[in-house]
């Protein structure tokens, strides 16, 4: 029976969560080292930046960009062209030379054409195609671009469906701002419990919870994840808890050989932003292309194999060509190029030179010099740019 006492105490334990659930989120967020948040873009690179990153010498200029300070307006007898990506666009941890921009300006300045050209490294962790067209639209833009080209990102899906959730969208479902939301982006991202069939039906409280950041604070606390489960997922893990395939938890789930409702929807919102991304550089001027590179658990059985565990896959060839296939068949409607780099990267994956790191995803300099050739060469075959040429 309650009696006035127990609901007095349980009345003041609630007003204590209340106060710690609200101090908790005005308290400052942690500063990153070279990234900042932004209330447009979800996050960007800091301006100005003079620092290393992975050992390697890691600089921006005014505009937040691992670029050199960039001529406006642009002189005449350029060719530019503005890159964008993610962290395999931004090469942290390989030198400025050896990024994949970087790699693809130097061959295509290197057999005496008049035309000088320009390739722009707007790379930056954790883009995807909601931000690329953002960051075209507020930044890429006054660059004046000849060509724009989109890298596509195996984690691209994911990264779009949790950034949906949090963005301000028009009325044609694009996006007019992204704010970054620690919160609500760690409740999407926070998996659900194991528990059996029977208590299932507890999870919408749980996925309330979710949103609290004294839970998340418990989930990520040692006795938390002790008590309840890690939150970084895991090969066998993630096959527990049915999270194989799910955009919402799984990095990599365009990878996988799989198919649902969510998927697809998933697939929709990237296939409406990379349109939309297309059609405002040719409403401006520009050539359009995406380049769809894949990832080591695509290219070879072992390649990458503690990089595949921090995102939830295990070994053997993830062989299915799903994604490649989705992309080819999205230029096709929308009338731009696909630059598709799996076959390449499958010719030339080599044991004793590795095109992906041992311990993370990202590519090593042979990996980053293939990634370079299969973009030279697309542009070149579709005479995209001035002077065709060989990489070097």
């Amino acid at each position: 029976m309650l009696t006035p006492r127990l609901i007095a105490v349980a009345v003041g334990l609630l007003f204590a969560l209340a106060i710690v659930e609200v101090g908790l989120r005005f308290r400052a967020a942690g500063e990153h080292r070279y990234m900042a948040s932004d209330p447009l873009l979800h996050h960007r690179l800091k301006p100005n930046l003079r620092t290393r990153v992975s050992g390697v010498e890691f600089n921006t200029n005014s505009l937040g960009l691992r670029e050199r300070e960039i001529t406006r307006p642009k002189p005449a007898g350029v060719f530019r062209v503005l890159m964008l990506g993610d962290s395999f666009t931004e090469g942290a941890g390989l030198p400025v030379e050896a990024t994949v921009a970087k790699r693809v300006e130097s061959a295509l300045n290197g057999h005496g054409c008049r035309t000088t050209v320009e390739v722009l490294n707007a790379g930056v962790a954790s883009y995807s195609p909601i931000l690329e067209y953002l960051q075209l639209k507020h930044l890429g833009l006054a660059l004046q671009p000849d060509l724009v080209v989109l890298n596509f990102d195996m984690t691209d899906v994911h990264d779009d469906w949790v950034r949906t959730a949090v963005a301000r969208l028009d009325a044609d479902g694009l996006p007019v701002a992204v704010p970054g939301d620690r919160r609500l982006e760690a409740a999407l991202l926070i998996p659900l419990v194991w528990k059996p069939a029977v208590f299932r039906f507890l999870d919408p409280i749980e996925r309330g919870m979710n949103r609290l950041v004294a839970y998340q604070e418990l989930r990520r606390s040692g006795i938390g994840q002790n008590l309840l489960g890690p939150l970084r997922l895991t090969p066998e893990r993630a096959a527990i808890l049915g999270l194989e395939g799910d955009p919402q938890y799984d990095l990599e789930a365009i990878t996988r050989d799989q198919d649902s409702p969510k998927l697809r929807a998933a697939w929709r919102l990237t296939e409406r932003y990379i349109a939309a991304t297309n059609r405002m550089a040719r409403g401006h001027g520009a050539a359009f292309a995406l380049v769809v590179y894949p990832h080591a658990q695509q290219v070879a059985a072992d390649a990458s194999p503690e990089g595949r565990r921090r995102h939830a896959l295990g070994p053997g060839l993830f062989g299915s060509t799903r994604p490649f296939d989705i992309l080819v068949e999205l230029g096709r409607r929308e009338g731009f190029p696909v630059l598709n780099l799996l076959a390449l990267f499958r010719a030339r994956e080599r044991p004793n030179d590795p095109l992906f790191r041992a311990d993370d995803i990202h590519h090593t300099r042979a990996g980053a010099r293939v990634f370079a050739e299969g973009v030279v060469d697309g542009l070149d075959r579709l005479e995209l740019v001035p002077c065709r040429r060989p990489i070097r």
